[in-house]
């Protein structure tokens, strides 16, 4: 069982993403907006933060650089859960410290498998592959844009 804090706006996903992880015994706690999900695990460090990027008063961005100037990143894993699925997203998240990335909308077996594969590995293990996924990202990032402006 781990300690999941849940930091997403829309009522309907925040109560979905909890009954899930309620069902597969972890501990719950959700979070409104990006401040209202800084202040709670500022106080409290959850064992896993699952962040959605756009949300009102602090974007899941800015929650991001504050936990990594906080120090407090190191005490918890992070999956961002957004709907933004562009690769230059996804190579904010992992410079910001995002430990995995799901994209909405998403399958239950998805967050359950990525929940699990967050509760599994180890930071370092979790450095490497954010390291590699950031390569990729990027290298995604430079042909998209290249599509895009042709």
């Amino acid at each position: 069982m781990a300690r999941i804090l849940i930091a997403e706006d829309n009522a309907e996903i925040r109560a979905l993403v909890s009954s899930i992880l309620v069902e597969e015994g972890h501990k719950v706690s959700v979070a409104q907006n990006g401040q209202q999900g800084l202040d709670m695990l500022m106080e409290d460090p959850p064992d896993i933060l699952v962040l959605d990027i756009m949300m009102p008063q602090m974007d899941g961005y800015t929650v991001l650089k504050e936990l990594k100037s906080s120090g407090v990143k190191d005490q918890m894993k992070i999956l961002i859960l957004t709907a933004k699925t562009s690769e230059s997203d996804w190579v904010r998240g992992y410079k910001l410290g995002a430990d995995s990335y799901l994209t909405k909308p998403f399958d239950t077996d998805e967050l359950i498998n990525a929940i699990e594969d967050l509760l599994s590995s180890t930071k370092e293990q979790l450095r490497v592959r954010r390291e590699q996924e950031l390569d990729k990202a990027q290298l995604l990032s430079r042909l998209e844009s290249i599509f895009d402006s042709g």
